[in-house]
């Protein structure tokens, strides 16, 4: 009731106030020049008071005279005909001047009997905050603080999780029911919850309840997810081998030796492994190994003559070569490797017949004939150097880089026809 009547009493001072400037803005227009002529609102001076509404036919005091400042011929409204009735003067006023647009229009006051329904003009409103959430949400907040809400996410958590449920869905239905008691969403804990630890009494209950199951499971040692076999790391070792991964194809040869410590292969493989890597000491032996385990074995023989030739052993090469020349007599590769066993030892009549007769088993063996010119070389024969490296770069244009730089090759630096086949060679390879 109070507001209401504050508000009807702001209402009357602003309307009044309002009326007031209405007035003052109405006289100061029609004083400017060119505007039309208002007759005053004041009552025509005279002793006694003026009526509000004048009688029809009546003579109208301010009509008697033009007033100052009225244009010349100008005649005034009121003077019509005395027969015909003159309007009041307050009502011509507010017809020539309408009211300043800006200016809203007042409403009628009410009654104090009858309370106005509407609400108050926005601009007399008493201005209200908008409510921010927090402000609204403060009711709900302050009949059950956050401490509650833990409380029920956690008794409902700790009940679901006593009965198998897991973490996730634990805490998540703990939420649901938090957020249905308390009619707002509700922020899971910022720390993760954990179930209650199981008493001493559930602890020996669940082992008792494991072993019952457990009771009739056979008591066989667990073994390992794959079980290997000296073959299956035989064959990883060669593919590693073949990749050039020696290192890793020697683990892959002694897991299959430390499975089988008799396989022949393993050995003689990790052996041409270490040979690669450089190890010649541990190649060597697996040589030897693999030779005490297999005697006529003509590429271990082969393969370990060529470790004694690398190391410079050349007396031992030339044993093994024999020995495997003596198992297999056609083997080109052996025959070769024998010469340069001879060769390399200082002997070039006995490399170049074992060049030669590389060369009659397979004439498209370009190692023989490269080996067959070294050794002609080195005996001083020119001609048949020069035809054997002919054939050789024939059938292998890469000889033609080799024996521009070779020392075993000097009768033949500087010769025309040499160095006419090396640039023939040369335009080959281009």
């Amino acid at each position: 009731m109070k507001r209401l009547l504050k508000a009807l009493l702001l209402l009357s001072l602003v309307g009044g106030v309002a009326l007031g400037v209405w007035v003052l803005v109405t006289r100061r227009r029609a004083t400017l020049p060119g505007a039309p002529y208002v007759p005053p609102v004041t009552p025509a001076p005279a002793p006694e008071p003026a009526e509000p509404e004048a009688e029809p036919g009546g003579p109208e005091p301010a009509a008697q005279a033009p007033q100052p400042g009225a244009a010349a011929g100008t005649e005034v409204q009121a003077a019509a005909p005395a027969e015909a009735p003159a309007e009041p003067e307050p009502e011509v006023a507010w017809t020539i001047v309408e009211p300043p647009p800006e200016e809203p229009a007042a409403r009628p006051a009410p009654s104090a009997e009858e309370p106005s329904p509407a609400e108050p003009s926005p601009a007399l409103a008493e201005p209200t905050p908008f409510p921010s959430p927090v402000t609204e949400q403060a009711p709900i907040h302050a009949e059950e603080p956050p401490a509650q809400e833990l409380d029920v996410v956690t008794a409902a958590f700790e009940s679901l999780a006593a009965e198998g449920a897991g973490i996730e869905q634990a805490e998540g239905a703990g939420i649901e029911q938090a957020e249905a008691a308390f009619g707002h969403p509700v922020a899971p804990p910022s720390l993760p919850l954990t179930p209650p630890p199981v008493s001493a009494g559930e602890d020996t209950a669940l082992l008792e309840s494991v072993e019952e199951v457990l009771a009739d499971v056979p008591a066989t040692p667990i073994g390992t997810a794959a079980n290997r076999t000296a073959d299956s790391y035989l064959d990883e070792g060669n593919v590693y081998f073949n990749v050039g991964q020696y290192r890793l194809a020697i683990e892959r040869y002694s897991s299959a030796l430390e499975l089988s410590p008799e396989m022949v292969a393993a050995y003689y493989n990790r052996a041409n492994a270490h040979t690669r890597s450089g190890d010649y000491d541990a190649a060597l032996a697996d040589y030897n190994r693999s030779l005490e385990l297999n005697p006529g074995d003509a590429d271990a023989l082969n393969n370990r003559g060529m470790l004694h030739l690398y190391r410079a052993n050349y007396a031992a090469a030339l044993r093994d070569f024999n020995e495997a020349l003596a198992i297999d007599p056609a083997d080109t590769t052996v025959m070769v490797n024998r010469g340069l066993a001879h060769l390399h030892g200082g002997d070039g009549a006995a490399a170049l017949v074992d060049f030669q007769e590389a060369v009659a088993v397979d004439p498209a063996d370009a190692a023989a004939h490269y080996g067959a010119a070294q050794a002609s070389a080195m005996l001083a024969n020119r001609d048949s150097a020069l035809r054997h490296v002919r054939r050789a770069i024939e059938l292998d244009n890469a000889y033609a880089r080799e024996a521009a730089g070779d020392p075993k090759l000097e009768l033949l630096q500087g010769d025309e026809a040499f160095i006419r086949l090396l640039r023939e060679s040369g335009s080959r390879s281009r």
